[in-house]
């Protein structure tokens, strides 16, 4: 294990890494429903085998073993040597949460546990050929990657031929060219041997390369100072050659009608074209690297046909470029002239991979906090352009208005990832939990490119995978209970994600059972949350929202995936942090939904701005159902609770002012503003002395002397300069309110 590499080598890897680990959680549930797709299962493999070079470059050798091995697995399954089943899928996903692991100590720095021998056992069983379909092929190593599955593979001994076949031809070339005694020619550009047998060292795994072979071919050629050609570029060539097929170490020669043979066997039918293997080397030679090499291996054809050729003054390794002579200005033979077609198209891909920069989170959220002062200092020239009556001041305040909102937006961009990236970790959940309670259900996710922010997304995770596992295992009913009951017997859970104006809308939902109120009143009784009357007038709606309650829970056994009432407590809390609401809709026996409303960023904030005597304060506008003038001599009083009566219903009325302002507590009020806020499914009525109207803010933290205070989530600066506090109404309530609501 080597953590003193370079940190930015480091960094790429635990982000690439991060990322394919994530795909790969969601291929291999992908491939229980998919075990012929050969995309599927090649995807897979790139997957194990790019983990696997990471890591190997970064000398961390337990992660190498075990994903070399799982790699291997996946090179049977793709040639059809095996079939996908239930045991080898368990295997696998086992090493892939030894990997997920592994990963995180890489991450943490900390060392790193091999896997376990029982596993490793396991994984080298089942990437040994099985069942009746197995046919014989060479021994090989893992190969490259990016294979197409319905290609055959040259294997490492045929490549080690080739590489073999090619020496033997320079070698030829370099005798004819001392008894020609012709000058060196080529650009001198060469890659190094070191990088050269790096690069195959990543090809066949340590010490299944002999060094000498790799360094004969090169160790003739000037060493490049500069301008070397790239581990990615000689990788992706090696992948091109790869994928074409195996090549038989005489194919070059076998190709080449005119020149002597190198051996006297006949190449196979699906050898690699002599058109095509050239065209791997002008790339090479395109990009100025290889120029020696190219003119070498066309030595015994161009001299077949009298053309002069370039050859090197002596066979003895020159140490600096300048050393090499002038090439010779005498034409070369038409395949090694082919033109540098395509250099352009290498770099014309590889300005297009520079089109992206990662940027550090911390420098993202010092912008949006800088957009958010701006945002402050535009509510305030907007205000005072109101009242100045200067047009052109009017005008320009109303430009910069447009300005800043598009500012707002772009930065506010820049923060976004997409829902899936925890949308992504439920297929296995919903896997691995269907076989534990013995169900069978399918997950389908909808709307997984939603954008949202990310500090939004990684706080999201924790409820939602909650919730998910609550639909699984209170949700969907056993297969037989569902077969008696008329529906099929696989379950069906849909998460979807969607986005509502300046909101997201994320929906869990299954077909089981659903909830009965019956049973939520009665178990809201036996564990005394209220009395049977109280319990008896209970709407449908309210008695879902009993789920939320601390410690209750329908399930009569607690088990280690639900049945201790902690979990959607817990859910509602978070997501009312995050200024968000959540409902359940519920139907007897054809199932749940739950949905959950969030803002699209927590930076920026929408509000009701309202006056208490000379304090302003601001309510999240999410929370804000409507807003009308009441004469609140016209109220009622329920079960000792004051209401106003809306559309015959009737609502709980509180003054603001009394919890609020100091010295108001017994000030009675004639007539007043009365703001409706939506409180889970509850309305609740709140009278104010003014209101001022909507504006976005940015919520500031308040100071340590102030954290803490209930019904208080921030405070912020309103258009005309002064401090306005943002109510948290959950807490106020349960601070304040006289009963429970």
């Amino acid at each position: 294990m080597s953590f003193g590499a370079d940190e930015e080598i480091l960094q790429d890897f635990l982000v690439e890494a991060g990322e394919i680990l994530e795909q790969l959680s969601e291929q291999l549930v992908e491939l229980e429903s998919r075990p012929d797709d050969a995309d599927l299962l090649n995807a897979i493999f790139r997957g194990f085998h790019t983990v696997k070079g990471g890591a190997g470059f970064l000398q961390l050798n337990e992660l190498v073993e075990c994903c070399h091995i799982a790699e291997n697995v996946f090179d049977v399954l793709r040639k059809g040597e095996r079939r996908v089943d239930a045991e080898l899928m368990d295997v696998v996903l086992e090493a892939l949460d030894t990997v997920n692991s592994m990963f995180g100590q890489v991450r943490e720095r900390t060392e790193v546990t091999a896997a376990t021998p029982e596993l490793l056992a396991a994984l080298s069983r089942l990437a040994e050929p099985g069942g009746a379909e197995a046919v014989e092929v060479p021994a090989a190593a893992a190969p490259v990657a990016e294979a197409p599955a319905e290609e055959q593979d040259i294997t490492d001994s045929e490549f080690e031929q080739l590489l073999d076949s090619l020496d033997a031809v320079k070698a030829q070339a370099a005798a004819d060219e001392q008894m020609q005694g012709e000058t060196v020619s080529g650009e001198g550009d060469e890659i190094s041997d070191a990088e050269f047998e790096s690069l195959l060292d990543q090809l066949h795994g340590k010490g299944q390369f002999s060094a000498e072979v790799a360094a004969q071919p090169v160790a003739s050629v000037p060493e490049a100072a500069s301008d070397e050609i790239t581990d990615a570029e000689f990788e992706s060539l090696l992948d091109q050659l790869h994928g074409k097929g195996t090549f038989q170490a005489d194919a070059l020669p076998a190709a080449k009608a005119q020149t002597p043979a190198a051996t006297d066997t006949s190449a196979a039918s699906d050898e690699i074209s002599e058109h095509e293997f050239e065209a791997l080397l002008d790339q090479l030679h395109g990009k100025g690297k290889f120029g020696g090499d190219v003119a070498a291996v066309e030595a015994p054809a161009a001299a077949k046909v009298q053309a002069p050729v370039a050859a090197k003054a002596d066979s003895q390794p020159v140490a600096k470029p300048a050393a090499v002579a002038a090439p010779a200005p005498a034409p070369a033979s038409k395949p090694a002239a082919a033109p540098r077609a395509p250099a352009p198209a290498a770099e014309k891909h590889g300005s297009e991979a520079e089109t992206t920069v990662r940027v550090d989170t911390a420098r993202l959220d010092e912008i949006m906090n800088m957009v958010g002062e701006l945002v402050l200092v535009r509510n305030r020239l907007v205000r005072l352009g109101l009242n100045s009556g200067d047009e052109a001041m009017s005008k320009a305040v109303s430009n910069l208005d447009v300005v800043t909102a598009d500012l707002q937006t772009a930065v506010m961009k820049t923060r976004m990832q997409p829902i899936k990236k925890v949308f992504g970790r439920f297929p296995r959940l919903v896997r691995d939990l269907a076989r534990q309670l013995k169900k069978e259900i399918n997950l389908e996710l909808v709307g997984e490119e939603t954008d949202l922010d990310k500090n939004l997304v990684e706080a999201l995770a924790d409820p939602l995978v909650h919730l998910v596992r609550n639909a699984v295992d209170h949700g969907v009913e056993m297969p037989e209970e569902r077969e008696a009951s008329g529906k099929a017997r696989t379950g069906r859970v849909v998460l979807s994600a969607e986005q509502e104006g300046d909101h997201i809308l994320l929906s869990i939902s299954d077909d089981g059972k659903g909830m009965d109120p019956n049973i939520l009143r009665a178990k809201a009784v036996e564990k005394g949350l209220m009395d049977k009357d109280a319990a008896d007038r209970l709407s449908e709606s309210d008695c879902y929202n009993l789920i939320f309650a601390p410690g209750f829970s329908t399930k009569t056994e607690i088990s280690d995936v639900s049945g201790r009432g902690v979990g959607m407590d817990v859910v509602k809390t978070k997501i009312s942090q995050l200024n968000g609401s959540i409902n359940i809709f519920s139907a007897k026996g054809q199932g749940s939904k739950i949905v959950i409303k969030v803002p699209l960023t927590l930076a920026i904030m929408p509000t009701l701005m309202v006056m208490l005597g000379n304090q302003a304060f601001a309510f999240p506008l999410v929370n804000v159902n409507e807003i009308f003038h009441l004469d609140l001599s016209r109220t009622n009083v329920v079960d000792g609770q004051e209401v106003v009566i809306v559309r015959d219903k009737a609502l709980p009325l509180f003054y603001l002012k009394r919890w609020l302002v100091q010295g108001q507590v017994h000030e009675e009020q004639h007539e007043g503003h009365v703001v409706i806020l939506s409180v889970g499914t509850q309305r609740i009525g709140f009278v104010v002395d003014q209101l001022v109207g909507q504006e976005e803010v940015v919520i500031k933290p308040l100071g340590k002397m102030l954290q803490g205070t209930p019904g208080m989530s921030g405070a912020t600066i309103t258009g005309d300069g002064r401090i306005a506090l943002i109510l948290d109404v959950p807490s106020m309530l349960k601070r304040y309110a006289a009963r429970r609501i």
